[in-house]
């Protein structure tokens, strides 16, 4: 790629949101441009993390940043006490004391039947944004049905915000961009630009190129007012990674955690959001298991680990372009982190990023068809 000043297509001036991070993104990418096919693509030899991704650096011990600062500050201890904590909110005395979230996939479905285990009296909630494939709907019925546990079918659209419906456009706006250089650029500046941005609490409207990002701060928010209107203060995911990664005040280490506090208010009641697959440290085989109790086999035309394209109609429609623009899978971060958890391994993930998920239709169809875009 020649050289060229991306200061050209990027002036500060453009970005109504410019903050102190555009400066030293586009100084970023125009030294990351001028040294495209200069230097040799990397890969962590843990995970799945290459230097492709302007975010990922490997050291001379052949990780990655994310890995190294995992395997650096991974506590069991530490995870050891959130589970007793976790427990100590189990209560018989009502009706429902964890809403768990479910999709009928191979991770919630496990997740539903350990936390009955456990003891909790679970509600199984699925939320509904308008752009996720029906099949979850009523997968996760049946998984509910089959562990006699109640379920709910919770819309969520009400609590994406004005600077979200923004975003959703510009969002859409950028996909409708033709496949130039130009647009490549752009890309890059929004995918590290987005990063700066991925809080919930966040009130800027930007474009996001992981659309995950931009869908979680409805699903946030969704999740403290679903809880809370119901009385409950526990959200359990089947999530395989870490919840929280958090600097701690008093060295530079920093504390992994599987449960994450939400509490936007301080006069209101805090709400727990737990990733239990990794709490309890579990694999993919232990997940086997479980689901060789429950006969659950994966569905016709899917894998056993896939991209989140499989359960998100938004994230199938940009991924391709996506892996077009960067040059890498927009879920190969997410994915990597399993691997770095110990949860998949990198064959299982390398698989699921080669499988190729056609959507017909655009990212902007997508909005409107949910009625989020008129």
């Amino acid at each position: 790629m020649p050289l060229f000043c991306i200061r050209k297509y990027f002036s500060l001036k453009a970005f109504k949101y410019t903050s102190k991070y555009d400066a030293a993104i586009i100084t970023y990418l125009e030294d990351a441009f001028a040294k495209d096919g200069d230097e040799e693509i990397r890969e962590c030899k843990r995970c799945l993390n290459n230097t492709k991704n302007p975010t990922i650096r490997i050291g001379k011990d052949g990780l990655c940043n994310i890995c190294a600062l995992y395997l650096k500050n991974f506590d069991k201890n530490s995870l050891k006490k959130e589970l007793a904590f976790l427990k100590t909110l189990i209560d018989p005395k009502k009706k429902y004391d964890a809403m768990v979230g479910i999709s009928g996939g191979k991770d919630s479905t496990a997740t539903l039947y350990t936390v009955k285990g456990m003891g909790f009296n679970p509600l199984a909630f699925t939320f509904d944004i308008g752009y996720y494939p029906e099949h979850i709907f009523s997968r996760a019925k049946q998984i509910a049905e089959k562990l006699n546990v109640d379920s709910v079918k919770i819309p969520i659209k009400k609590y994406i915000r004005k600077n979200d419906l923004l975003s959703y456009k510009k969002t859409a706006e950028l996909f409708d961009k033709p496949d130039t250089e130009e647009t490549k650029k752009e890309f890059f500046f929004h995918y590290l630009n987005g990063r700066n941005h991925y809080s919930a609490k966040c009130t800027h409207a930007v474009p996001f190129v992981r659309v995950c990002q931009l869908c979680r701060h409805t699903v946030i928010r969704a999740y403290y007012a679903e809880a809370v209107k119901r009385g409950i203060n526990l959200i359990i995911l089947g999530m395989n990674e870490w919840a929280g990664l958090s600097q701690k005040r008093s060295s530079k280490k920093y504390k992994i955690s599987g449960i994450r506090k939400l509490q936007p208010f301080p006069d209101k009641p805090s709400v727990y959001v737990v990733h239990l697959p990794f709490l309890l440290q579990r694999k993919s085989k232990d997940v086997r298991k479980i689901l060789k109790k429950l006969n659950w086999t994966v569905p016709k035309g899917e894998n056993f680990v896939e991209s989140n394209s499989n359960s998100c109609l938004l994230a199938r429609a940009a991924e391709n372009k996506t892996k077009r623009m960067l040059g890498f899978h927009p879920d190969s971060t997410r994915l990597s982190r399993e691997i770095t958890v110990g949860f998949i391994t990198k064959k299982q993930a390398r698989k699921a990023l080669q499988k190729i998920n056609n959507c017909k239709y655009s990212v902007r169809q997508v909005l409107e068809k949910a009625g989020i875009l008129n």
